[in-house]
């Protein structure tokens, strides 16, 4: 009798599933990362972009006014905005819309869904005790929260 070399069909096809399902968790695993980083890079971005509206409002900055303004930031479940003066105006042309990527989703405390910088101290306006924190979470579940106390403190969570 004759031998003969070679592979069975089942056993290819146990092979080719392990390779699927290694692929699978791979892949799973190779994502995770890249939207984990956008919710950091998201989050790194608001906190920089409060510090700077703080930091205009202290110097009072005027921005080619006559006077000089108080900044804040407007916020949205899928952007934030930046604005000059104590009251949020939408139709104001020198806001500055910053939007989250598609999968992120943004959720603030904060009355109003804004937060303003006194001039000169650069402390939170009408600051509530509780009512202080932005969250930008995605679709698969990474998360960060940003808190701002009553002086205008920062800090990422």
């Amino acid at each position: 009798m004759k031998k003969s070399f070679g592979f069975t069909l089942v056993e290819i096809l146990l092979v080719m599933g392990l390779f699927a399902i290694l692929a699978s968790f791979i892949t799973i695993n190779l994502i995770r990362p890249q939207t984990k980083a956008s919710v950091e890079a998201s989050i790194n971005t608001l906190a920089a972009d409060l510090k700077e509206a703080q930091l205009k409002s202290m110097i009072g900055d005027s921005e080619g006014q006559t006077t000089a303004q108080s900044y804040g930031i407007f916020f949205t479940s899928n952007s934030y905005t930046i604005f000059r003066g104590t009251t949020y105006n939408s139709g104001d042309t020198s806001n500055f819309i910053i939007n989250l990527d598609t999968s992120e989703n943004l959720v603030d405390t904060f009355s109003g869904h804004l937060v303003v910088f006194e001039r000169r101290s650069g402390e939170v306006v009408s600051f509530v005790n509780g009512s202080n924190t932005i969250t930008i979470s995605d679709n698969g579940g990474n998360s960060k929260t940003i808190t701002v106390n009553n002086l205008g403190v920062i800090s990422v969570n």
